[in-house]
């Protein structure tokens, strides 16, 4: 038999198919791959560019619209933000030098939370421009649902698009970083060691032997017109020969200007009120009553300011209202000079306000107006002696005993009075301020004085405030002694030369004589930031202090 070795043609010519058919397959699935790792290499720029600007929107730093910050409230539909809406070109790889062309976009909705079955009590979220929502809403949204969507076309000219959606809510970014560090299954906060400044300018009260509250000068800031100050106080405990801060009190007072708008929805005040033993602050609610708007140009918390300070006859009632005038809720004024006011009756009309926020968990709520007790003229340099400082706490205690009891005011602290050569000196007051408790509270703390309990000493809700800066001064006797009052400046660094930010409360010493110094304030809030009295109620109301006696001699 005769034997073939090798292939022949035929076999050799299906081989070689077979391998071509191949060959093809794999380039085509090279290139499907090639493909779809650019497509996918895109879309993963898109969802980065889209998370970048959610990044951007949640990163506002205040509420309110504020010139030169982002702002909750600016966010809307393609506007809030760094990264501006439209056309963004990407660099997909840095060792290339072309760009892909993504377009980016958002859409924004205000979101309330309403009632819609009519038993007082929301429950049901509705867009803006839904038909069910009440005709009043409140001034800032509580929630704004987003969608973000990222556009762009493929090497084909196809068109592709990612959407991301979220939620923001009004708590600036800054409010949102606090963590808390804490053992597992310990509650007790971690220690923060308080070191009490020794200067003369921040008193440190010790309410008892364990327990000091100093307050802090207050930072002044003005814009404009109007002033904003915030006052701080630290309290602490002593442990171990070292004092522990255990509470830092945070407040805002800010001047507005406003105009009345249509009644509507705004929130009674934060009370401070003595809970289980201790001080604790009960947040306001919303009620249907007047509400105004803000001028332009102001403070952030000028809108909440003239939305919510206003007070009802029912708030009087329950005792949860800003400020009385004669017994009744108080109005609103344009001053239109010296004691000459307008009342402000009609929508639009405008008027002035002072309001006073208190940060509780991290939030400024709007408060109850403070009740100023007294206010006390020094030397500059007179608290820098401990016996001294010691005379004025226990002044500040029969001060707020008085207050607490409904009695007269203790005599004035003696020993103030200085005898000075002729040339400039600085002087200094402070006044004593009261948190408005509610009628139940003050009966309580009024039994613990008359029981001799202590106590009393350390739930009395007051503030010691530095005025120099804010109070009005004069002289007596101008010849001999001139005082200086320049205008109200902004404060940027309190812990350095305070009394040097501008001059106010410095006496020029004539002439040999004598004269006595008088600083004097508005009551309740304006006074805190050197307005005029908001109302002819406060301009027959006006505190000024006992007067510190001034002796000129060689």
């Amino acid at each position: 038999m005769k034997m073939h070795s090798g292939f022949s043609l035929l076999e050799v010519l299906i081989a070689t198919a077979i391998m071509l058919f191949g060959v093809a397959g794999y380039v085509q699935l090279q290139s499907h791959y090639i493909k779809l790792d650019y497509t996918l290499n895109l879309r993963q720029q898109a969802v980065t560019l889209a998370k970048q600007k959610l990044n951007d929107l949640r990163s506002f730093s205040v509420v309110h619209s504020s010139v030169g910050q982002k702002s909750y409230q600016d966010i809307q539909t393609d506007t809030g933000g760094y990264l501006t809406a439209g056309e963004v070109a990407v660099k997909l790889w840095q060792s290339q030098t072309q760009t892909i062309p993504f377009e980016l976009h958002w859409q924004v909705r205000n979101m309330y939370f309403v009632d819609t079955d009519n038993d007082l009590l929301p429950d049901t979220w509705l867009p803006e421009g839904n038909a069910n929502l009440p005709q009043t809403l409140p001034v800032v949204a509580p929630k704004k649902t987003l969608q973000i969507s990222v556009g762009w076309q493929d090497q084909y000219g196809e068109a592709l698009s990612v959407s991301l959606h979220s939620q923001l809510t009004p708590v600036p970014f800054t409010r949102s970083q606090h963590v808390v560090s804490a053992n597992i299954g310990n509650n007790h906060p971690l220690p923060v060691t308080y070191i009490p400044s020794g200067d003369n300018i921040d008193v440190l009260h010790h309410i008892d032997s364990d327990i000091a509250i100093q307050g802090r000068a207050p930072t002044i800031d003005v814009m404009e017109d109007n002033i904003a100050i915030k006052i701080e106080q630290n309290r602490v405990e002593l442990l171990a020969n070292e004092y522990e801060k255990t509470r830092l009190e945070s407040q805002l007072v800010v001047g507005c200007d406003c105009q009345l708008s249509q009644s509507g929805l705004g929130k009674t005040p934060a009370m401070t009120a003595i809970q289980g033993g201790k001080l604790s602050t009960r947040q306001g609610h919303e009620v249907f009553k007047a509400r105004g708007v803000a001028k332009a140009g102001q403070h952030a918390r000028c809108e909440q300011c003239c939305n919510d300070h206003h007070d009802t006859s029912a708030m009087v009632n329950t005792q949860n209202y800003y400020r009385l005038e004669s017994g009744d809720a108080h109005k609103h004024y344009n001053r239109l000079g010296d004691n000459v006011f307008e009342e402000a009756l009609a929508e639009g009309d405008e008027y002035q306000e002072v309001c006073r926020f208190k940060r509780v968990d991290g939030f400024y709520h709007v408060a109850s107006d403070l009740v100023q007790l007294t206010i006390t003229e020094f030397a500059a340099q007179h608290l820098a002696q401990q016996n001294n400082r010691d005379a004025y706490t226990a002044y500040v205690k029969h001060v707020l005993a008085a207050y607490i009891q409904n009695t007269a005011l203790p005599p004035p602290m003696i020993g103030r009075d200085i005898t000075l050569p002729l040339g400039q000196f600085q002087l200094a007051a402070y006044g004593i301020y009261m948190e408005r408790l509610y009628a139940e509270d003050l009966a309580y703390l009024n039994t613990l004085i008359t029981n001799n309990d202590e106590r009393w000493f350390a739930l009395a809700p007051f503030y010691d405030v530095n005025v120099t800066l804010l109070a009005d001064w004069r002289s007596s006797d101008t010849q001999s002694v001139n005082i200086l009052q320049q205008a109200i400046q902004t404060v940027e660094n309190v812990g350095q030369d305070y009394y040097a930010s501008y001059q106010r409360g410095v006496i020029e010493n004539l002439m040999l004589g004598q004269s006595k110094i008088y600083a004097s304030m508005n009551g309740s809030n304006s006074g805190l930031v050197g307005h005029a009295p908001l109302s002819p109620y406060e301009a027959l109301n006006v505190k000024e202090g006992n007067g510190l006696k001034v002796i000129i001699q060689p």
